[in-house]
């Protein structure tokens, strides 16, 4: 036996113990794909009749009207967007359990949001909305979330709900931190295997701490809560959502004639959000939560390239693929007149390019032919199997 043989099998055992462990990469352990996700109100009413009669209608509808509009996922909102008020909570849980019925096959990601776990609502708002409706969620958002503790309490009555009423799949947990507690939980309550999401509640945040959410400076006041969160959420293979743009894009009240000033408002409003969601993409977030429907299409472009920037990171990955195939470790980019080097990190962070260019259809099946490559070849040579 050679001097250095017992020193080889022991590197080699090393080896093999972790042989088994994978680098988790964000959106791995999520079942659904969604780049904004509409916040829509269980309950409506214009003060007019009986609301047992009149916000019933005006409830369904909007809802209804939301499961039609072109964004990726959307919630019923139970908490913050329904009075509260006992007589006015139980309308709206028994709105939103008759929408989630109408909205299966609506080709959404479907979720809704109880009241929080501490309120008097939220046994209620389970119990009611549950046992009929529960088959049709993929998620339930946790507001006001607190510990790691109640995120696994909610997780085992979701597991046990599916399993005594029968649902093909359990909903998984979209939780909001929106509090300094919650942040320093957010690494346990992301570890929970129901969890799919971390998203970020910028007001309730900034409640907590006594700060204020200005929309020209927001980005940076709460820069350092918020850019923690995509960090700690892909450590686990989840994702994370960011806060609201609260700067509505109010329409004009003569939408044929608007103003200079309604036009600038709105303008204005809309760049807003597609500036707030330009930075969360950049920082990692997989979407952003939105509250009008005017702002859907603003943020869910933040988070889908360009079909030149999805192409030109299609070639990338297959040059590269191509390269590391003959033999070559780092390849030379001179796309927009700058060289820089590409190594497998760089393609890496193409391929981010490439699988989001393909879920929003910026890329088909045709051009992955074309570029000589499948995407799990792409995958394996730009990321490792």
């Amino acid at each position: 036996m050679l001097p250095d043989d017992s020193w080889s099998s022991k590197v080699a055992a090393v080896a093999t113990r972790h042989a088994a462990t994978r680098p988790l990469v964000r959106g791995q352990h999520v079942p659904y794909f969604r780049r904004g996700v509409l916040s829509v109100p269980s309950f409506k009413w214009n003060r007019t009749g009986e609301p047992n009669v009149e916000a019933r209608g005006q409830s369904l509808r909007l809802m209804g009207n939301a499961t039609r509009l072109p964004v990726d996922a959307l919630f019923f909102d139970l908490e913050d967007a329904a009075p509260d008020q006992p007589e006015f909570k139980a309308l709206a849980r028994d709105f939103c359990r008759q929408a989630l019925l109408a909205a299966a096959g609506c080709g959404r990601v479907v979720g809704f949001r109880p009241n929080d776990i501490r309120s008097p609502y939220f046994a209620d708002d389970l119990a009611a909305v549950l046992p009929t409706a529960g088959a049709h969620l993929h998620f339930v958002v946790l507001p006001k979330t607190e510990s790691a503790d109640e995120v696994r309490d909610v997780a085992r009555l979701l597991r046990g709900a599916a399993d005594r009423f029968g649902w093909a799949q359990v909903p998984r947990l979209e939780v909001l931190i929106e509090s300094p507690r919650a942040l320093l939980q957010a690494e346990s309550i992301a570890a929970v295997d129901e969890v799919a999401t971390l998203v970020f509640g910028a007001y309730d945040f900034a409640r907590c701490i006594g700060g204020e959410v200005d929309p020209q400076s927001w980005l940076r006041d709460q820069s350092a809560a918020r850019q923690w969160l995509p960090i700690v959420a892909a450590a686990h293979g989840k994702d994370a959502l960011d806060a609201v743009t609260a700067t509505l894009p109010v329409r004009a009240k003569d939408p044929a004639a608007p103003t200079d000033a309604e036009r600038a408002r709105h303008n204005e409003a809309l760049a807003l959000a597609s500036r707030d969601a330009a930075d969360a993409a950049r920082l990692g977030y997989a979407g952003k939560w939105v509250l009008h429907p005017d702002q859907i299409a603003p943020i869910q472009a933040a988070f889908a390239p360009t079909a030149e920037r999805a192409h030109q990171a299609l070639a990338l990955c297959a040059a590269y693929a191509r390269a590391a195939l003959a033999g070559s470790g780092a390849e030379r980019d001179e796309a927009g007149g700058q060289v820089r080097l590409v190594d497998k990190a760089v393609a890496g962070v193409e391929f981010w390019a490439v699988k989001a260019g393909l879920r929003a259809g910026a890329l088909n099946v045709a051009d992955l032919h074309a570029s000589g490559f499948s995407l799990d070849e792409l995958r394996a040579a730009s990321c490792g199997r």
